[in-house]
């Protein structure tokens, strides 16, 4: 069920992901791998709060030991030091993984205790239940993630007063965007990659600048960065696809209550009777396929929305998106990202646009 909940997520906040993410090695530890890779490989918003949670970059070339239980160090340690992108000490990534596990035993349990005891008490009802559950978590973390996990793992510093502050609050200011949080993170504990994320909603909205963007980039060329992130919450994307992504888990809860009273999906898995465990294994193993048909939506939904946020920082902020192209240059270029992945490659996994098509938009 987390499996699923996490790779239909569309536009995962960073918190959320990373939350079901730990629940996710508790539950099916095995796959958990591939899950995860589908779904943070592409997002570097997500890849970063997950990585934070799991205790390593996942990667797309992240595995899984034998037993399951722990992340292998083979990514973190010798494919993003390879090309100098790991920063993580091993004290920091022992100290992540702990955290990691603690995280996932406090909220995996939780949840996996909470969706039991729904289904041995409410049956009929149980997908309602289990639902509103699952909404409220997502809410939570949603507005409240980045001051209650992030702190666990990285150091957040207000932006001082200066240059860069005082860019950003005129823009702000023209926009009639309440600026809310304003965070510089120390992103360089463990990679030299350079992002920025949005959060939240309301009073909660926070945006995060990673030390390494300010590192790379001009004032003009951060504060580019974030009209794009303001952008999303501007054009409603945030919200749009918070609800999307509960629309979906909606009717996912809704076939799964409906399905879970038919018998044949136990007993075509070997038991003799009803089982909710095998039952709901069965219904996912079925669901698969639509799964992916939704990520293909989601991904294309996703891909649009960046194009809008990058149109929204060039027609509000820079005039001509020259700051933009900038900044996505030489993001782009210090990641050493796929400049031409394969058109059908893109539909699957990617969340955001290649590069390239993104530059050519903002000409």
């Amino acid at each position: 069920l987390l499996l699923k909940t996490l790779t239909m997520t569309p536009n995962k906040t960073p918190f959320l992901t990373a939350a079901l993410a730990a629940v996710v090695v508790v539950l099916s530890p095995d796959s958990a791998n591939a899950t995860i890779t589908q779904a943070v490989a592409f997002d570097e918003k997500v890849d970063q709060a997950a990585a934070i949670v799991l205790g390593k970059c996942v990667r797309s070339e992240s595995k899984w030991d034998p037993s399951g239980r722990f992340i292998l160090t083979y990514s973190t340690f010798k494919v993003e030091a390879k090309y100098g992108f790991n920063k993580s000490t091993v004290a920091t990534f022992v100290s992540d993984l702990i955290k990691g596990l603690l995280l996932t035993l406090v909220i995996g349990g939780a949840l996996l205790t909470a969706v039991l005891w729904i289904y041995q008490e409410l049956r009929s009802t149980f997908w309602l239940w289990a639902w509103l559950l699952f909404a409220g978590f997502s809410l939570f973390f949603f507005m409240f993630g980045t001051k209650l996990i992030l702190p666990l793992f990285n150091k957040l510093t207000p932006v001082p007063d200066g240059e860069l502050r005082t860019e950003v609050e005129r823009y702000c200011a023209s926009q009639g965007y309440s600026l809310g949080k304003l965070f510089v993170m120390d992103g360089s504990k463990r990679s030299t990659k350079a992002n920025a994320f949005f959060t939240g909603l309301g009073k909660s909205k926070t945006i995060v600048l990673f030390d390494t963007l300010l590192e790379k980039l001009s004032t003009k060329e951060v504060v580019a960065v974030l009209a794009h992130e303001i952008g999303h919450y501007k054009r409603k994307h945030t919200l749009s696809m918070f609800l999307l992504s509960n629309l979906q888990t909606f009717v996912l809860f809704a076939l799964l209550g409906w399905l879970l009273g038919v018998e044949e999906l136990s007993t075509a898995l070997g038991a003799s009777e009803s089982s909710f465990h095998l039952s709901a294994l069965a219904f996912f193993l079925l669901f698969s396929p639509v799964s992916m048909l939704l990520g293909l939506l989601n991904n294309g939904i996703s891909r649009r929305n960046e194009y809008q946020a990058d149109d929204f920082a060039r027609e509000t902020y820079d005039e001509g998106g020259a700051f933009l192209r900038e900044a996505l240059k030489k993001i782009s270029t210090d990641a050493l990202a796929n400049l031409s992945p394969h058109p059908l490659y893109v539909a699957v996994n990617y969340t955001h646009p290649p590069i390239r098509e993104r530059l050519r938009n903002l000409v």
